[in-house]
């Protein structure tokens, strides 16, 4: 009897793949033209600019590894200024997980020099190029060019082949400095499905998609055995479909971060893709990216996340000693944060799992934001309480697009315990912090909170304003030196700011810092609530200030502004292309009480006035008046919402010209000769 036995070995060759297309850049073609330039046409102030920055992703197939990611590069900029020289550096991320890394190969890099007419090229040498970790999955290579100065045009090109796949690399067409031209080309068989979306406000000049044909050849073979045994060998041919896609943007702006923005990867002009599924011949659909609840479930069921806050029952006796008096559910909350708080430190790395057994946590005293935030919700968990883990992105890190379901999103993790109707917010890595506020770094849109039924978004809010409040009482003498005390009273974020200052530099050299822009003599300070968090962090200063007043002959002017002045408004530009996110809302408030001298009158008071933009989204006051001798003065902020969009900014561009225009006027005093 014959048996068949088929040998799975297969190899794959791309007949039409084309890895190996040309470039539509070559390396080491630099045109005349862009050597002896002194300057971008459209952008005269730029320091530096982008020539060329062209990429390709591509996927091939390896009979070892299967199908992998191939991405190349080349970038070429030219250098005018010193200010530029930062931009001969280039940094390359290689992504690794357990065996498996992302590989670098064909770096080429060289500097062009314009020299009495001749092109005087520098190549890259090895003790240029180094390795630095950036995070437990990512490493960075980092690479400076040689003999780089005021003219030089610097090159670079490299390949990265990947295993990941869900790695198909992003693309940003837009940076610090003009680009004159970004291209981004990428091949996708028909197998594998990623979801694209572009972001950012720069409009592409060409946007094209094309299909094609292209096939893998299969050899394979089979033995048979009895009688007599034999190998054969056949080839098979699989066709597919392979679209083709192809992004340019040209004479694109530099990209000019603005202040009260969350993170330039916001907005920054870029495509980025997540892999959504794979889908062989005759295999089932491979689902990648998922839905939300497959992410809940994968964090609800994990022994690094979801176990940790159910397990470690070794932890009850420690909850039940320190929550001994604490009745209240609010009491327990309060007893079991700060005792986290005070027990753990933080380390100063973000995770999204925790990186050791909770009881490690608590003998080594230390640990990331995950393996103190967990701590704290199992610690709640086991004085039965109703808590959940939110996922959440800090600022810095970007805003989650809830439309695309991936963890990747994700980079931090905070609680929340359900008391009725009401949740509170918790996070122990900041000691400075009152119960119930979350670092300000995590107040970016919308969390994740994690349970076994079931997900749900939580919005990020701070339980209130962060407020700040001035108090002032000075005499003017005739010498123009203003004496008296001012208090400072701060609460939210203001207050967790000056504590944590306060209590890392000491008391001395924290009133030194606080001097330091000011020509003031302090003879005496005081410092109240220092650590008592859910009240107002109070400074107390008796001063005097002698160069605050000006004078002219009989005249005497004076800015009752000695402190909390806006200095220039913030918001610069005419037109904006980015909300403005202020993080959370806020209240400054300043109140003054100057006693001139006798022999003085007032000849000029600045004028009360009430600003407001629409919806009560921010208000400002100034409030004048004179009671004999004694000027009071106050002076209110508030801005009641966090976000205003592009469409709100001239209205906010203009409320902050107004503001600075009034606390910008001045008392004018006559003296009084009669």
């Amino acid at each position: 009897m014959k048996n068949i036995i088929s040998v799975g070995v297969f190899i794959f060759v791309l007949a039409n793949f084309s890895l190996a297309q040309k470039l539509p850049f070559e390396f080491g073609e630099i045109p005349p033209d862009q050597l002896k330039m002194t300057q971008y046409e459209k952008d005269s102030s730029a320091a530096a600019v982008v020539l060329v920055d062209y990429g390709q992703t591509t996927m091939q197939y390896l009979q070892s590894e299967g199908f992998v990611l191939l991405f190349e590069r080349l970038t070429r900029i030219k250098i005018f200024t010193k200010e530029g020289l930062d931009h001969a550096n280039f940094s390359i991320p290689l992504y690794h997980s357990g065996n498996s890394d992302e590989k670098l190969s064909g770096l080429k890099a060289v500097t062009y020099n314009l020299e009495n007419g001749k092109v005087i090229e520098t190549k890259l040498k090895n003790d240029a190029i180094f390795k630095e970790k950036q995070d437990a999955n990512v490493d960075v290579m980092k690479i400076t060019l040689p003999n780089v100065k005021s003219g030089s045009i610097v090159e670079i090109t490299y390949k990265v082949q990947s295993d990941f796949l869900f790695n198909f690399q992003d693309w940003e067409f837009q940076s610090a400095i003009p680009i004159m031209w970004s291209e981004y080309r990428a091949r996708m068989p028909e197998y594998f499905n990623y979801e694209k979306y572009m972001q950012g406000y720069v409009q592409l000049a060409e946007n094209e998609t094309t299909k094609g044909r292209n096939s893998i050849i299969i050899h394979s073979k089979e033995r048979s055995e009895g009688n007599l045994t034999r190998t054969t060998f056949s080839d098979d041919k699989i066709d597919f479909q392979e679209t083709m896609f192809r992004w340019v943007a040209k004479d694109v702006p530099a990209f000019k971060p603005e202040p009260f923005i969350t993170t330039a990867r916001d907005y920054i002009s870029k495509i980025n893709f997540e892999l959504s599924f794979t889908k062989f011949p005759d295999e089932p659909i491979k689902t990648y990216m998922g839905s939300w609840e497959d992410i809940n479930k994968t964090f609800a069921e994990s022994p690094d996340f979801g176990g940790e806050v159910t397990g470690n029952n070794f932890l009850k006796k420690t909850v039940e000693e320190i929550t001994i008096g604490h009745d209240s559910p609010e009491d327990k909350i309060g007893a079991i944060c700060n005792y986290v708080k005070q027990t753990i430190a933080w380390d100063g790395t973000n995770r999204k799992y925790v990186s050791k057994s909770l009881k490690k946590v608590l003998d080594e005293k230390k640990g990331n934001s995950t393996d103190i935030n967990l701590l704290l919700a199992s610690m709640l968990e086991k004085a039965n309480l109703i808590v959940y883990p939110i996922l959440l992105s800090t600022r810095d890190h970007g805003f989650v697009r809830e439309a695309t379901p991936v963890s990747s999103q994700f980079n931090y993790m905070v609680c929340m315990v359900r008391l009725g109707e009401k949740h509170i917010l918790l996070d122990a890595t900041d000691k400075y912090l009152p119960i119930g506020t979350l670092p300000e770094k995590c107040l970016n849109g919308n969390g994740l909170a994690i349970s076994k039924d079931g997900s749900e978004w939580i919005k990020l809010l701070p339980p209130g304003k962060s407020k700040k409040i001035v108090n002032t009482e000075l005499v003017l003498d005739e010498a123009g030196e203003l004496k008296g005390k001012l208090q400072i009273d701060r609460t939210g974020y203001y207050a967790q700011g000056s504590r944590k200052d306060y209590s890392s530099k000491g008391e001395t050299d924290y009133l030194k810092n606080f001097q330091s822009s000011r020509s003031w003599k302090i003879s005496k300070s005081e410092y109240q609530n220092t650590s008592e968090l859910q009240n107002a962090f109070k400074e107390i200063h008796e001063i005097t200030i002698a160069d605050h007043v000006t004078s002219a002959g009989e005249m005497i002017y004076l800015s009752p502004f000695v402190m909390d002045k806006e200095i220039e408004n913030p918001f610069k530009l005419e037109t904006r292309e980015y909300p403005v996110d202020f993080g959370s809302p806020f209240d400054n408030m300043y109140v003054i009480k100057i006693t001139i001298p006798d022999n003085y009158i007032v000849e000029e008071l600045p004028k009360s006035k009430l600003i407001a933009l629409p919806n009560g989204a921010a208000k400002y006051y100034l409030d004048v008046a004179q009671m004999g001798k004694t000027i009071n003065i106050s002076s209110g902020l508030s801005v009641n919402r966090s976000l205003f969009t592009q469409e709100e900014y001239p209205n906010l561009r203009e409320f902050y010209n107004q503001m600075l225009a009034k606390q910008a006027e001045q008392i004018v005093l006559k003296k009084n000769n009669k």
